[in-house]
Protein backbone atom coordinates (compact mmCIF):
# COMPACT_ATOMS: atom_id res chain seq x y z
CA UNK A 1 0.00 0.00 0.00
CA UNK A 2 0.92 3.25 -0.34
CA UNK A 3 0.47 5.46 3.25
CA UNK A 4 -0.50 9.02 2.93
CA UNK A 5 1.89 11.46 4.69
CA UNK A 6 -0.41 11.61 7.79
CA UNK A 7 -1.49 7.96 8.53
CA UNK A 8 2.48 8.23 9.62
CA UNK A 9 2.05 11.60 11.62
CA UNK A 10 -1.24 10.43 13.60
CA UNK A 11 0.53 6.85 14.45
CA UNK A 12 4.08 8.43 15.39
CA UNK A 13 2.71 11.46 16.74
CA UNK A 14 -0.13 9.71 18.95
CA UNK A 15 -3.08 11.63 17.34
CA UNK A 16 -5.83 10.97 19.74
CA UNK A 17 -8.80 9.92 17.90
CA UNK A 18 -6.73 8.72 14.72
CA UNK A 19 -4.02 6.96 16.13
CA UNK A 20 -5.62 3.68 16.15
CA UNK A 21 -6.91 3.26 12.89
CA UNK A 22 -3.07 5.01 11.95
CA UNK A 23 -1.16 2.29 14.06
CA UNK A 24 -3.36 -0.60 12.37
CA UNK A 25 -2.88 0.73 8.52
CA UNK A 26 0.95 1.13 9.05
CA UNK A 27 0.54 -2.63 10.60
CA UNK A 28 -1.03 -4.44 8.89
CA UNK A 29 0.41 -3.20 5.23
CA UNK A 30 1.80 -5.91 3.51
CA UNK A 31 4.58 -3.56 2.09
CA UNK A 32 4.87 0.19 2.76
CA UNK A 33 5.41 2.30 -0.40
CA UNK A 34 5.65 5.99 -0.59
CA UNK A 35 6.89 8.64 -2.99
CA UNK A 36 10.30 10.46 -1.60
CA UNK A 37 8.24 13.77 -1.00
CA UNK A 38 6.97 11.97 1.85
CA UNK A 39 9.87 12.64 4.07
CA UNK A 40 9.67 16.35 3.04
CA UNK A 41 5.84 16.60 4.12
CA UNK A 42 6.97 14.52 7.16
CA UNK A 43 9.52 17.23 8.53
CA UNK A 44 6.85 19.75 7.56
CA UNK A 45 4.25 18.14 9.97
CA UNK A 46 7.06 17.55 12.67
CA UNK A 47 8.20 21.07 12.28
CA UNK A 48 4.78 22.50 12.90
CA UNK A 49 4.16 20.17 15.85
CA UNK A 50 7.92 21.55 17.50
CA UNK A 51 6.75 25.16 16.24
CA UNK A 52 3.31 25.48 17.28
CA UNK A 53 2.73 21.92 20.12
CA UNK A 54 5.75 22.28 21.73
CA UNK A 55 7.02 18.79 20.71
CA UNK A 56 10.55 18.31 21.71
CA UNK A 57 12.77 18.54 19.03
CA UNK A 58 14.46 15.16 20.04
CA UNK A 59 10.97 13.41 19.78
CA UNK A 60 10.56 14.91 16.52
CA UNK A 61 13.83 13.11 15.32
CA UNK A 62 12.80 9.76 16.72
CA UNK A 63 9.61 10.69 14.39
CA UNK A 64 11.48 10.97 11.19
CA UNK A 65 13.53 7.92 11.79
CA UNK A 66 10.99 5.66 13.22
CA UNK A 67 9.44 6.50 9.80
CA UNK A 68 12.11 5.60 7.82
CA UNK A 69 11.92 2.16 9.87
CA UNK A 70 8.56 1.17 8.23
CA UNK A 71 8.98 2.06 4.93
CA UNK A 72 9.68 -0.78 2.45
CA UNK A 73 9.83 1.25 -0.86
CA UNK A 74 10.50 4.55 -1.83
CA UNK A 75 9.52 5.49 -5.51
CA UNK A 76 11.76 9.17 -6.45
CA UNK A 77 9.47 11.86 -7.64
CA UNK A 78 11.33 12.13 -10.96
CA UNK A 79 9.77 8.85 -11.71
CA UNK A 80 6.13 9.90 -11.31
CA UNK A 81 5.91 12.99 -11.43
CA UNK A 82 4.48 13.48 -14.98
CA UNK A 83 1.46 11.60 -14.22
CA UNK A 84 1.24 13.07 -10.71
CA UNK A 85 1.24 16.14 -12.74
CA UNK A 86 -1.40 14.73 -15.35
CA UNK A 87 -3.37 13.72 -12.20
CA UNK A 88 -3.23 17.13 -10.43
CA UNK A 89 -4.55 18.85 -13.09
CA UNK A 90 -7.37 16.44 -14.27
CA UNK A 91 -8.69 16.58 -10.42
CA UNK A 92 -7.51 20.06 -9.74
CA UNK A 93 -5.47 18.70 -6.85
CA UNK A 94 -2.34 19.20 -5.26
CA UNK A 95 0.51 17.79 -6.80
CA UNK A 96 2.12 16.38 -3.75
CA UNK A 97 -0.94 14.63 -3.07
CA UNK A 98 -1.15 13.13 -6.70
CA UNK A 99 2.41 12.19 -6.42
CA UNK A 100 0.68 9.23 -3.80
CA UNK A 101 -1.97 8.49 -6.35
CA UNK A 102 0.97 8.32 -9.14
CA UNK A 103 2.95 6.11 -6.70
CA UNK A 104 -0.17 4.19 -6.27
CA UNK A 105 -0.56 3.53 -9.93
CA UNK A 106 2.81 2.67 -10.87
CA UNK A 107 2.92 -0.24 -8.05
CA UNK A 108 -0.51 -1.11 -8.77
CA UNK A 109 -2.30 -0.60 -5.01
CA UNK A 110 -4.23 1.08 -2.81
CA UNK A 111 -3.16 4.52 -1.21
CA UNK A 112 -4.53 5.01 2.46
CA UNK A 113 -5.33 8.53 3.99
CA UNK A 114 -7.40 10.14 6.53
CA UNK A 115 -7.64 12.80 3.15
CA UNK A 116 -11.56 13.25 2.52
CA UNK A 117 -10.62 15.09 -0.43
CA UNK A 118 -8.25 13.11 -1.77
CA UNK A 119 -10.48 10.03 -1.76
CA UNK A 120 -13.30 11.96 -3.09
CA UNK A 121 -11.28 13.17 -6.54
CA UNK A 122 -9.45 9.61 -6.84
CA UNK A 123 -12.33 6.85 -5.38
CA UNK A 124 -11.09 3.75 -7.19
CA UNK A 125 -6.84 4.26 -5.87
CA UNK A 126 -7.66 5.45 -2.33
CA UNK A 127 -9.11 4.03 1.02
CA UNK A 128 -9.98 6.16 3.10
CA UNK A 129 -8.95 6.05 7.61
CA UNK A 130 -11.98 7.41 9.00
Amino acid sequence: MVIDTMVFAYALLRVEGQYNQAITALETAEQIIVPDSLFAELGNVVWQWIQFRQLPIETGLEVLKDSEALIDKVIPSAYIREVALELAVRASHPFYDALFIAAAIREQVQVITFDRKLAEKFPDIVRLLE
